[in-house]
């Protein structure tokens, strides 16, 4: 459980920075004066990844203990690397974290809200088909 746990928190931590790094800065950035400019394919191809591990932790995870720790662990790891950033964004000189301990605590609960939104909705689908087989 540990193993599979650790690997699929690593796989959105890694998704997240390289969908940031390869899509979003470069692509998105630049169009965000005007939502409208932003094509709805450059959007979804931004967040695919990461709702790809959302997939799979649910296809996965065999406990409610399993997925939930991947929900909590995943906000804490997004949020900790955006935190991260934003500190090698800033010259050296007046390195400061930006806000203040609620703005990180309100990121990571609304991370996690969104991750256990995902993830508990794969879920449901899940065990519906699972259960569909099953019913004669």
């Amino acid at each position: 459980m540990i193993a599979r746990l650790t690997v699929l928190v690593f796989l959105l931590g890694l998704s997240f920075v390289l969908s940031q790094e390869l899509l979003y800065e470069p692509y998105i950035v630049p169009r965000l004066a005007t939502w409208n400019e932003v094509p709805y394919l450059l959007w979804v191809g931004t967040l695919a990844p990461e709702f790809a591990v959302c997939v799979a932790a649910a296809l996965i995870s065999r406990s409610t203990k399993e997925w939930l720790s991947f929900c909590f662990l995943g906000g804490l790891v997004i949020t900790a690397l955006q935190w991260v950033a934003g500190l090698l964004n800033q010259p050296g000189h007046i390195k400061a974290v930006e806000g203040s301990i609620v703005n990180f605590v309100l990121q990571y609960a609304i991370l996690t809200v969104l991750l256990l939104i995902t993830v508990g909705v794969m879920r449901l689908i899940r065990y519906s088909f699972r259960s569909r087989g099953t019913v004669s």
